[in-house]
């Protein structure tokens, strides 16, 4: 019941948004206690918007796997305050689970269980997939189509002299649109002890606060490589004092 994983109108942050849960039978159904792919989440706060959701759900879930899909459609009361993520495999759906369940989200404590349906992704990939809609394929020729040049814009860094442990770190290879990636980095960032703010000077850097050095340390650690777009992956240092 859900479409494969794309990066057009999001414009590299994550999946797209507007993904729509099943509307026929589902591929396969499953116990809510029995391991799969994707997980359910429950009590996401309603205020929060369509794009900004997902955006957010994927920032946060990334860090236990590749992630194929995010479904979620607030706009429809019925379906308000849920989300369903699905990872490549099991043991990235499980270690999201437990680590995030009761997790503050955007001022709520997230519930999470299995998913009861089988993604259309995993079904894509193990041959039990059954089209039920037709498929997007503008999208894919795009995103086939921006790969490559993302690719090319990966280069090796030049080398640069690495400056002393401060607690300002800065924030390099980012995605041009400033006021998405601002939002996108905090929601990065604020998952991390200390955190005061992000500042963006200009298109492509940016500040990210912290009260203490070691909070900053702990922070560059765990995000330092982590690639926020297909074709942006964040080069975290040391800011300059």
């Amino acid at each position: 019941f859900f479409s494969s994983l794309l990066y057009s109108k999001m414009q590299g942050y994550g999946p797209p948004p507007g993904h729509y849960p099943p509307q026929g039978p589902p591929t396969q159904h499953y116990h809510p206690d029995q391991p799969n792919h994707s997980i359910y989440i429950r009590n996401i706060n309603e205020k929060v918007g369509r794009d900004e959701l997902i955006k957010s759900l994927w920032a946060v879930f990334q860090q236990f796997g590749e992630i194929l899909d995010i479904c979620a459609r607030p706009k429809k009361q019925t379906l308000r305050g849920q989300a369903w993520v699905v990872f490549r495999d099991v043991g990235s759906a499980t270690a999201a689970m437990r680590q995030m369940q009761g997790y503050m989200f955007h001022s709520k404590a997230l519930a999470i269980t299995y998913s009861k349906q089988k993604s259309d992704a995993i079904a894509k990939l193990d041959g039990t997939y059954v089209e039920r809609r037709k498929p997007r394929e503008k999208k894919k020729r795009k995103a086939a189509q921006e790969e490559p040049a993302g690719k090319r814009r990966r280069g090796a860094p030049k080398p640069k002299a690495a400056a002393p442990p401060h607690n300002v770190l800065f924030v390099e290879n980012l995605p041009p649109d400033g006021h998405d990636t601002q939002q996108m980095l905090t929601v990065l960032f604020q998952n991390f002890a200390g955190f005061r703010e992000v500042r963006m000077p200009k298109a492509g850097v940016a500040f990210a606060e912290f009260h203490t050095v070691e909070e900053a340390g702990m922070a560059m650690t765990n995000l330092n490589g982590f690639r926020i777009s297909p074709e942006n992956e964040l080069k975290v240092s040391y800011a300059k004092k």
